[in-house]
């Protein structure tokens, strides 16, 4: 029986092993100390923290007349304010009536090069970018803009038909800065706003809420950040009469950002990048709007429409981690054909690598041949079968030639991890298998890699789709915390593991207690008894944390990992 013994060294021990003085595998396992970063304090939470809209603005200059709508310059109206990050002297404004129900309102940093664009400017290669069809122009489109420079620049958009309000800056500054930046729209009473996914929220979000995006597995938080970002809204608004109108708003950035929804007003903000706003009028030809064609417009013109499945992808799934061979595996099968249950697709999760280093399979558990024999027996009833395949990219022990990994060393013969700026070398982290990389996506190499190594894969494991995890990328630690210490690899992750020993699953379904009463009874024990061990026994310590607060704005330096904007987040001390 293994058991986790804490310590300097943080041993992952096999208690048996030392008592019948068999030979065991000892693998080391980290301190959680690895994933400890200092606490900081969301600023929407935080009393003293700096208002932007005491920021001076922008002032805007030569407007100039496009084919699809009109740009000019912004230029700071004031000292620099500092607020969370280094202000912007000038920037350009761009107005496109992109469609007779989409105008676009690009701003961005006037002097960009093209080593500083992506900082600032959302590829279109990366996620879509509406563009304009060509014929709309001001004097045909369902919307319109207008602005002022009293007191700084603020711009409003209308219904060109009635006048109606849609999106109004005006008694706000826009703040420019590069890790933040900051813009108000004035809304009417009660409003009602749907959408800013992805969250766990009431239906109407209501006006005393907070939308944070950055993209994370934190489980089914409520009024937290989840896996998705899709930083849009829509607005009904019930009119008397029965007059409904409804319209959206698409804040086309990838960075993470906060909308702050409050009583009068919402307030967007991001670390960076650039405003690049969709307003959408959902109107139809007779002129009347709704809440259908404005989900239509944003999905069909902003972001694209999800892409279609193939037919068995819709059927009966079944994976859980925990499946400890082949022969479990063709007993879950074997269950729901007994029980004239449709299983249409059998998945695996990590428990089917090899030490669960990507592109490999168990020799012990599941080795080729047999598993190979199992997806034919799927494939010859009709049925499919879809793998894990994870993000991380084990790192070998370089002092240990049997640790060799060959997908590790074709990929980072083609230098295509991604680096650490401090030191040049890759930035090695920490998952599953033990100290990891991470592939640069952005690099053309990175992708013909990863192709290669699912070809190579899928010659041992004829798989019919992938499982795509942990692809935000997921470290178990902060920083680079592997470099200099890949000669400790494979190292145990610094919490226990569903699998490993004393982290048995003693659940049982409704109503088993019942029918299984003795069962049931030896199954409470043995829950019990492994509670009972794991409370007495000192596990591995807890994560610290430092100090609370937030990073000042530094002149010519950009803190990416600790920005003075703080987002509230749901991971610990909101880092």
């Amino acid at each position: 029986m293994f058991t986790k013994l804490a310590g300097v060294a943080g041993l992952l021990v096999s208690l048996a092993a030392a008592q019948a003085s068999t030979t065991q595998r000892v693998i080391p396992t980290l301190s959680p100390q690895v994933d400890a970063a200092p606490s900081l304090t969301p600023t929407v939470y935080d009393p003293v923290a700096p208002n932007a809209q005491q920021c001076p603005g922008y002032t805007a200059s030569n407007p100039q007349n496009t084919s699809s709508g009109f740009t000019a310059d912004l230029t700071l109206a004031g000292a620099h304010c500092q607020a969370y990050g280094n202000d912007i002297n000038d920037l350009t404004l761009e107005v496109q009536y992109q469609s007779k129900d989409r105008l676009n309102v690009k701003i961005y940093p006037k002097h960009i090069t093209p080593e500083n664009s992506t900082q600032y400017i959302l590829p279109s290669s990366l996620v879509m970018q509406p563009e304009w069809d060509g014929k709309t122009t001001a004097g045909d489109s369902d919307l319109a803009l207008t602005w002022t420079n009293e007191p700084t620049f603020q711009f409003k958009i209308t219904r060109s038909s009635n006048g109606e309000e849609l999106f109004s800056t005006y008694g706000h500054v826009i703040v420019y800065e590069d890790q933040f930046l900051e813009l108000v729209t004035n809304m009417v009473e009660n409003y009602n706003v749907y959408g800013l996914a992805e969250n766990i929220h009431d239906w109407r979000l209501g006006n005393n809420y907070t939308q944070t995006f950055w993209a994370t597995d934190s489980g089914n938080t409520v009024d937290g950040n989840v896996y998705g970002t899709f930083p849009w809204y829509q607005e009904t608004r019930y009119n008397a009469g029965g007059n409904t109108t409804s319209h959206g708003v698409y804040g086309r950035n990838a960075l993470g950002q906060e909308w702050l929804l409050r009583e009068n007003n919402i307030t967007y903000r991001t670390l960076g990048g650039s405003f690049d706003l969709y307003f959408l009028s959902g109107q139809i030809a007779d002129g009347s709007s709704s809440a259908l064609t404005t989900i239509q417009q944003f999905t069909q013109d902003c972001v694209g429409v999800p892409a279609m499945q193939q037919y068995w992808t819709f059927g009966f799934h079944q994976c859980r981690w925990g499946y400890e061979n082949i022969s479990v595996l063709q007993g879950v099968v074997a269950g729901y054909r007994d029980a004239n249950i449709p299983l249409e697709c059998m998945w695996n999760d990590i428990d089917i690598y090899d030490l669960y280093r990507d592109f490999t399979n168990d020799p012990n558990t599941y080795p080729s041949p047999e598993l190979q024999a199992f997806i034919a027996s799927l494939h010859a009833n009709g049925q499919h079968y879809v793998p894990i395949v994870d993000s991380n990219i084990y790192t070998p022990n370089p002092d240990n030639a049997s640790d060799a990994y060959a997908p590790y060393e074709r990929g980072a013969a083609l230098g295509t991890f991604i680096r650490d700026p401090t030191t040049g070398d890759f930035y090695i982290g920490d998952n599953w298998p033990g100290f990891s990389v991470w592939a640069d996506w952005l690099v053309q190499s990175s992708r013909d890699w990863w192709t290669s190594e699912l070809a190579r894969w899928y010659n041992d494991t004829s798989f019919d789709g992938i499982w795509i995890d942990l692809s935000e990328p997921s470290s178990f630690c902060v920083g680079s915390c592997g470099n200099g210490r890949t000669n400790e690899n494979p190292v145990h992750p610094p919490f226990l593991l569903p699998n490993d020993p004393d982290q048995a699953n003693y659940n049982y379904p409704e109503g088993f207690n019942v029918s299984n009463a003795t069962e049931a009874a030896s199954v409470t024990s043995a829950s019990a008894s492994q509670a009972s061990y794991l409370a007495s026994h000192t596990l591995l310590p807890v994560p610290v944390t430092t100090t609370q607060g937030r990073t000042e704005p530094t002149p010519g330096v950009k803190n990416f990992n600790f920005p003075p904007y703080v987002l509230k987040a749901v991971q610990a001390g909101h880092r």
